[in-house]
């Protein structure tokens, strides 16, 4: 796969460092044993020059070689750590997979963000089935738990009685399609996929009458500001496990490189409220764009 300029010139900048090391410490021993004891003492210093330069490159290459290995297998990077010696990482790999965790068979609550109405028709005109919205659902009716019919029933039980939400009552004159309940931004749904598996759908976008989703910057700080408390209050101590939030079809305006900073810098911030360990994954495709390793 090609590699970005980023990740070639972070990679190139390790080398580098390390070199200088590895010099500094030949330059102690060079105290002891210089090179002309090692070559011969009649050899011009043209020939002494370019085994010098041969030996500085040789240790680059190795060394440019060793962290390009060193940063290929990387699974995730730990930014920070915050109370109760919970940490919170940025790695490439698939939301959905339980090897994003330390523990597989653990408990994961994943973060989904979702339309402030919940609908749950996936047809590629109400929800997309390309959003993570949309493959969510589509899994949660693979399992054979939920059909579109019980995973709307399950998730309004969910706010509506579990949480005891008053969501505003909408016309289908502003949204022509599926729920017409609207929560407010940051409300959080959860359900079961499995044992091992809790969906937090988190409410960001607002669909208006065309099915088109909005999302302004004041309301997309809210809601992250929203889920940041409702993990600390019901994630249990179980990992945390989020997309970059906002960077879909939401249309906040932000490219994944600004959300992944945002949020690192808001989880940072809201340090005290982080009871567990967070995981904010990043596609393996963003390897070309977003190098983890510069965070």
């Amino acid at each position: 796969m090609k590699k970005s300029w980023l990740n070639r010139r972070y990679i190139t900048k390790l080398a580098c460092g390390w070199t200088a090391g590895v010099f500094s410490v030949l330059g102690f021993i060079g105290t002891f044993a210089s090179l002309s004891d090692i070559v011969p003492s009649n050899w011009r210093l043209e020939y002494k020059v370019l085994i010098s330069i041969g030996i500085l490159l040789f240790i680059f290459t190795i060394l440019w070689l060793g962290c390009a290995i060193w940063f290929e297998r990387q699974k995730w990077v730990e930014v920070f750590e915050a109370n109760n010696d919970c940490h919170v990482y940025v790695q490439y790999g698939d939301i959905f997979s339980e090897d994003e965790v330390d523990i597989p068979n653990q408990r994961r609550n994943i973060i989904i963000p979702v339309n402030r109405c919940f609908d749950t028709i996936v047809d590629d005109d109400l929800v997309s089935s390309k959003t993570l919205h949309g493959i969510a659902f589509k899994r949660l009716y693979s399992s054979g738990r939920y059909n579109e019919n019980s995973l709307n029933a399950a998730i309004h039980d969910d706010l509506d009685v579990r949480q005891g939400l008053m969501p505003k009552q909408i016309s289908i004159n502003e949204k022509s399609k599926g729920n017409l309940k609207r929560y407010d931004l940051g409300t959080v749904a959860e359900v079961k996929e499995d044992s091992n598996c809790t969906y937090f759908f988190l409410a960001l976008s607002t669909f208006d009458y065309n099915l088109s989703a909005r999302t302004t910057q004041e309301e997309y700080v809210l809601t992250m500001q929203r889920m940041i408390k409702y993990c600390n209050a019901r994630s249990q101590g179980f990992p945390i496990v989020m997309p970059l939030i906002g960077a879909g079809q939401s249309r906040t305006g932000n490219n994944e490189r600004a959300i992944l900073e945002y949020l690192i810098g808001l989880l940072k911030m809201n340090k005290a409220l982080i009871m567990s360990d967070i995981h904010i994954v990043v596609r393996n495709s963003g390897k070309e764009t977003i190098p983890i390793t510069e965070l």
